[in-house]
């Protein structure tokens, strides 16, 4: 008997997956609905509202099925058209309730400011997202980096910020995502993991003092996963560091699904959703949402730093920023 067991148990070992290294990733969708002119003013036409409200429940509702992580970052535009058109029988398809409210009570969204801010602020847009029903996140859903004095000033949101056109407003950001530059011209940061970033100075060196919090995105790119599956492979070479923790963003613009339709969904299904599905299964990778991903790094990896630059954008970024 004693030796069956032992038998038993080497069979037991041989086929139960042990993954050495810094699994699971932790992923989230990330989708943006810009201003104009990169998006219509929803304001101004109804009909190209419901059309582009219609094609965000459709994909929100494809991810939920696949149990999908998903951020919602939006411009003011969007919104305002909401608390203009999304009433009556424009709801019928999102249970009586407006969009924004369908997508955060039903189906788990993180509804996350995101401004250019250039009429309205960080401030203004969460103010905008509360008169929806919706609680905004505390992510700055997308900000500018690079050169790091520029008109944003990103360290301004260590305090609470102002509203420019509801100056009654106020909202507090806590979460970084997205360091980027004007118009995506320059070396937006590729970076995988989470840290505390110094100063705009010194933005990939950590700072267990400062206030905010940076998520990684990685490669935030749409039909490969935001680069998944190459950090994967690389975990499984021992290229991390096994302490580490890993985040990918799968950015998803908006105008992309309202132009792609089903085709889209389609090929999304198939190219994203279904391979990380089973990386999920596999227990390599888990969905979360970017408050999410904050509040574990926080309470379950003692806000261990992890900063990890791809290598073809390493030397580079490293040369922008000195340490210390």
């Amino acid at each position: 008997m004693r030796g069956m067991a032992v038998a038993l148990l080497a069979v037991v070992i041989s086929v139960v997956p042990c993954f050495a290294g810094p699994f699971p990733i932790y992923v989230t969708v990330v989708m943006h609905t810009e201003d104009p002119p990169t998006n219509p003013d929803f304001t101004r036409d109804r009909d190209t509202y419901l059309r582009w409200r219609d094609a965000l429940v459709e994909f929100a509702e494809l991810l939920h099925r696949y149990g999908a992580a998903f951020d919602y970052q939006c411009e003011w535009t969007f919104l305002a058209a909401a608390a203009m058109y999304d009433k009556g029988d424009v709801t019928a398809n999102s249970e009586g309730l407006n969009v924004l409210k369908y997508l955060h009570d039903v189906l788990g969204v993180s509804i996350d400011p995101h401004a250019h801010e250039r009429i309205y602020n960080y401030a203004d847009v969460a103010e905008l997202i509360r008169r929806t029903g919706v609680e905004p996140s505390q992510v700055v859903g997308g900000f500018l980096y690079w050169p790091p004095d520029n008109r944003q000033n990103w360290e301004r949101f260590r305090e609470p910020l102002q509203g420019r056109m509801f100056p009654e407003a106020t909202w507090t950001g806590r979460i970084l995502w997205g360091a980027g530059t004007a118009g995506h011209k320059g070396p937006d940061l590729f970076a995988s993991g989470v840290w505390r970033p110094k100063d705009r100075y010194h933005f990939i060196t950590h700072d267990p003092e400062s206030p905010l919090i940076y998520i990684g995105s990685w490669r935030r790119t749409t039909m490969r996963a935001g680069g998944l599956f190459e950090l994967v492979e690389l975990a499984r070479r021992g290229e991390l560091d096994p302490q580490g923790m890993y985040t990918v963003s799968i950015f998803v613009a908006h105008g992309v699904v309202v132009r792609g339709g089903e085709e889209f969904l389609a090929k999304f299904t198939d190219a994203v959703l279904e391979p990380v599905g089973e990386l999920v299964e596999e227990g390599l990778v888990r969905w979360a949402t970017l408050p999410e991903i904050a509040r574990i790094w926080v309470e379950e990896h003692g806000e261990h730093p992890t900063i990890y630059i791809p290598a073809d954008q390493r030397e580079l970024i490293r040369s922008l920023f000195r340490e210390g």
